[in-house]
């Protein structure tokens, strides 16, 4: 299925078809992408068997290999993933992507992860941000914020190490934490 789907943009780029908004679909079953969800792991993201919904404006294939590039009005979806930007590219097999980079004013990630056994969501925006599979790591980059659970930390750049639980962040304006109570769950 991979092959025929890149046979198809190879073809649609070749004849320099301008892509609409929401008219690139892939759909695509990911064999062991990413980490699968239980009982010790913190991310319940790309698994066999999730159908990943992508679109944007502009596709085409890089002369790197194993390379995509996606602009305009990008977005993917998954069960508990979703990613927009203006830009993306996405690196690696398309049925194993090991790194997203997004831009975009801002580009947005927000995932499901596990806390105390239970599940939350992780909100971030910035200008840049990159995931990468194989670190199970997100870094944001200029006008960066990350929040969870009531809490909000805005920095120029922000690094989170979502299988660790562990952040580092810093820029030449500081770091800002922002505690809601009122959103905190009971414990």
């Amino acid at each position: 299925m991979v092959k025929i789907l890149r046979h198809h943009l190879r073809y649609w780029c070749k004849m320099r078809v301008n892509l609409l908004a929401q008219i690139l679909v892939l759909a695509w079953t990911l064999l062991g992408a990413g980490v699968a969800f239980s009982g010790g792991e913190r991310l319940s993201g790309f698994s066999a068997g999730d159908t990943i919904l992508i679109q944007a404006n502009h596709a085409w294939e890089a002369v790197a290999p194993d390379t995509i590039h996606f602009s305009g009005q990008f977005e993917l979806k998954a069960h508990d993933w979703y990613l927009s930007a203006d830009q993306a590219t996405l690196h690696g097999d398309l049925d194993n992507p090991d790194t997203a980079i997004l831009k975009g004013s801002p580009a947005r990630i927000q995932l499901a992860i596990v806390s105390d056994d239970k599940m939350e969501t992780l909100t971030g925006e910035a200008a840049r941000i990159v995931y990468q599979r194989v670190t199970n790591s997100i870094k944001l980059e200029g006008g960066a914020s990350l929040s969870r659970a009531g809490q909000t930390m805005q920095s120029e750049e922000i690094e989170y190490d979502i299988e660790q639980d562990r952040i580092q962040a810093g820029g030449s304006r500081g770091v800002q934490i922002r505690i809601n109570p009122e959103d905190l769950p009971d414990y």
